[in-house]
């Protein structure tokens, strides 16, 4: 029996359970307290997270506060199908969000993130500040599957819905305090205030310092620590029939290098001068969390450079990440209507030095970054027709303006520059309707149409810092610019214009039946759209279009024996076709490239389930887990590797330009495999309560970067292509948590002790190998150590 049939047979059970629980529950006397319900948003309205006809997970404040998430990457843990991705040579504040296998590891300024992340309903378009603080949150929904109509940006995969405190006309506060190994030091506050009658104000912050995890193996210097600060306030007003929230919010984050050593290089390729370095930087078990990494490194040929090119020249690794933003709710009740409108305003800059090499030979060092701001608004307008028919209807404004930059040296040379301004803009329009068929049955029917407009000028040089317009031998324009002009270059200029428009569809249709008082089934189909853009680093290629993806979900979702036992399920099939392929291939002019083409249909498909349990008085117990699949169809995914001699030609013409099916590889960060597991007890002891949790958060194996040699490739081409595919494949990892909690009866004290990766597991986050094409090298991303502390909270 399959894995899949069993999950199935397991879904089929609660089914069964669930229409006879009624005659069992009768005979039950146990006044066990029940799992309590969770009202969530994740259809822009509140409604019970077990009447709610998706497949979602909502977590509380406590939730969140025995889970530790304290960012967007803690999530890993807590819902099934969903992984998050950390490493990249754009910045430490990158996250790389998957659901079902919907994501992009090339989420630059110009290309947008598969699932999308609202906060208190503003769409936050850039991935950077997925490592930007969670701090004094109400609820947190991830939303699983496409949800383009009513969630309208890139959620081709899903979304992540969090919902912050608002104030209230309560005054009150909590404050924190924590300190653990590495010497972890970090104060949380928030302050509740009400200031008249319906006016009342909220504040929260958070200070965190630490030291590293790594220490520089030659020079002592640490590396993957922390700095951050983080503020946030709300306002609030409650009319007669109206209400206005006003937010503002501040994080910034530093450190001094990412979590990276090199794994492997290749000798054939790597000059042999560096090779003993490189050898002396290889990660080992002894040193996992130890490299040798110097960043840039100095150059004789720097004299004629701009000063602000030369001080790169010498610069250790570092990060840094700031974002803020405003935002502006309205709501008014009007004849039984609801109008809602939600202005918002995000800023986001990240940017950092990386050795990627992670050792003291000049290898490749990379300072890269990105900074844009993002005005957006929507209204809406919701409300019943009859009492058998309501709805939801809007339009959806956003533009997007920016820059993105990547400045490499290889191999100890002079840094080279790509750099573009971007500018998006995105217009939605979209309605969405329930009707009841019958008390119990109901439809649901939804429709969006998004059009899209991106914009880019590319700006690129050879060598950084000097003019544009002077002889350098090499390029392919013969000059520093090396992109194809659409303005005159001079000194100072160095222009090529691209633009596109797209527009698109997204579109759900369901049906629900609320069986008995604990029993809710549901069936969908969907369809959305990730928004197309512009390869920045590539310049001369077309714009990518929108990747489309549908498909059909369908789900129940159980209490049990007086709500002690609660289960819910979905089993899903994705379509998705214009997929936005990452492909390494010739393009005339630039020679090989990696760069994002629409090149592949992909079929995914799984299943997803939720357990609850409270199988006896304090005790809580949590499973989640998934199974899945995909792959391309074959013969829709393709590449063009350039062979000397081999006398292939591909569609454009390339002399020697070996097309490749590439649709029997894997597909990138999709494990197959995904499980967490949590149990908590609580105890009453005397003057309070004791509350005990062990956790294992398992994922399996994922890979992230996937290749294929052409059938004309010599042998040791091949060769190499099988070791890179290895290598592009990480490892499944489990990890044990902990936390011990001590709650006060009065005054309002808990003090907690909590361990995090507890037998100090030696795990991969990510590799990212490069042993064939260019650089030779194998850099590896590795995992956090054990950490362990103790906290202290007051609330008044």
């Amino acid at each position: 029996m399959t894995k899949a049939e069993i999950l199935g047979k397991v879904a089929l059970g609660a089914l069964v359970a669930a229409i006879a629980q009624p005659a069992w529950a009768q005979q039950q006397t146990n006044t066990v307290e029940g799992i309590e319900d969770i009202i969530v948003t994740a259809r822009r309205t509140e409604e019970s997270l077990q009447t709610t006809p998706i497949a979602v997970t909502a977590l509380n404040a406590e939730a969140l506060t025995i889970a530790k998430v304290e960012n967007v990457a803690d999530l890993q843990a807590t819902a099934p199908g969903l992984v998050i991705g950390r490493g990249s040579a754009g910045g430490d504040g990158i996250v790389f969000v998957a659901i079902r296998g919907q994501g992009n590891l090339q989420p630059i300024l110009a290309n947008d993130p598969a699932v999308a992340t609202y906060v208190d309903g503003i769409y936050i378009p850039r991935p950077s500040t997925g490592m930007t603080d969670i701090q004094d949150i109400q609820r947190l929904e991830v939303l699983r599957g496409p949800q383009g109509t009513l969630f309208g940006r890139n959620t081709t995969g899903g979304a992540i819905n969090i919902i912050t405190n608002d104030p209230s006309d309560t005054f009150g506060g909590k404050f924190k305090a924590e300190y653990g190994n590495y010497n972890n030091l970090g104060i949380q506050a928030s302050l509740n205030v009400p200031l008249a009658e319906g006016l009342a104000m909220r504040v929260s912050g958070a200070i965190n310092d630490r030291d590293g995890y790594g220490k520089n193996l030659d020079s002592g210097r640490q590396f993957a620590d922390n700095s951050s600060k983080f503020v946030r306030g709300k306002i609030r007003y409650e009319g007669d029939g109206w209400d206005f929230t006003l937010t503002g919010d501040w994080n910034r984050q530093k450190n001094h290098g990412q979590q990276i050593a090199l794994w492997a290089f290749n000798p054939a390729i790597v000059p042999a001068a560096f090779q003993p370095g490189l050898t002396a930087g290889l990660l080992t078990k002894d040193h996992w969390w130890g490299n040798t990494a110097t960043g840039i490194a100095l150059n004789a040929g720097t004299g004629a450079l701009t000063p602000e090119a030369q001080a790169l020249y010498g610069a250790k690794p570092f990060n840094t990440l700031e974002v803020y933003g405003f935002a502006g709710t309205l709501n008014v009740e009007v004849g039984g209507l609801n109008f809602k409108s939600i202005t918002g305003y995000r800023h986001s800059m990240n940017y950092g030095l990386s050795d990627t090499d992670g050792t003291a030979v000049p290898l490749l060092g990379t300072y890269a970054g990105s900074g844009s701001y993002y005005l957006s608004q929507e209204f809406q307008v919701s409300g019943d027709i009859t009492d058998s028919l309501n709805f939801i209807a809007g339009a959806y404004g956003g533009k997007e303006s920016g820059y993105e930059f990547s400045r490499s040296q290889i191999f100890g040379g002079l840094i080279r520059d790509s750099n573009a301004d971007v500018t998006n803009k995105t217009l939605g329009l979209f309605a969405q309707a329930y009707y009841e068929l019958t008390p119990s049955l109901r439809a649901v029917g939804g429709f969006r149409y998004t059009w899209d407009t991106r914009d880019s000028v590319l700006h690129n040089a050879q060598v950084l810092g000097r003019p544009y317009n002077v002889p350098v031998a090499g390029t392919p324009t013969g000059i520093n610019c090396t992109v194809t002009p659409t303005d005159p270059v001079t000194a100072t200029t160095c222009n090529q214009a691209q633009n596109a428009k797209f527009n698109y569809p997204s579109w759900n249709f369901g049906v629900d039946w609320q069986a008995s008082d604990h029993l809710f089934l549901y069936a969908a189909t969907r369809g959305a759209a990730k928004a197309g853009g512009w390869n920045l680093r590539a310049g001369g290629l077309p714009a990518f279009a929108p990747e489309k993806v549908k498909d059909v979900e369908a789900g129940l979702k159980v209490d049990l024996f007086e709500r002690r036992l609660r289960f819910n399920t979905a089993v899903f099939h994705t379509w998705k076709s214009d997929n936005q392929a990452i492909v390494n291939s010739f393009v005339p002019g630039i020679g090989v490239t990696q760069y994002i083409q629409n090149n592949g249909k992909v079929r995914i498909w799984g299943i997803e389930n939720e357990l609850t349990a409270v199988p006896w008085e304090g005790m809580t117990f949590t499973v989640n887990g998934s199974l899945q699949d995909g792959k391309y169809v074959k013969g829709t995914f393709t590449e063009t590797q350039v062979i000397a001699g081999s006398g292939c030609t591909n569609d454009a013409g390339v002399v020697n330009g070996c097309v490749v099916d590439l649709s029997g590889l894997p597909l990138l960060q999709l494990p197959k495999k995904q499980l967490n597991v949590s149990a908590t007890q609580k105890i009453p002891l005397g003057m309070g309560t004791l509350a005990v949790t062990a956790a294992y958060a398992y994922v399996g194996a994922q890979y992230f970067d996937a290749v294929k040699a052409a059938e004309q490739a010599s042998a040791a081409t091949k060769a190499a292509y099988d070791v890179e595919h290895t290598l592009g494949r990480v490892p499944g990892y489990g990890i044990f948590n902990g936390r011990v909690a001590f709650q006060l009866d009065g005054p309002d004290i808990e003090i907690a002790v909590y361990g995090r990766n507890i037998f100090d597991k030696k795990y991969l986050l990510r590799r990212f190998p490069d042993l064939y094409r260019t650089l030779g090298i194998a850099a590896a991303y590795v995992g956090q150590p054990a950490t362990y502390g103790v906290e202290t909270t007051f609330k008044f």
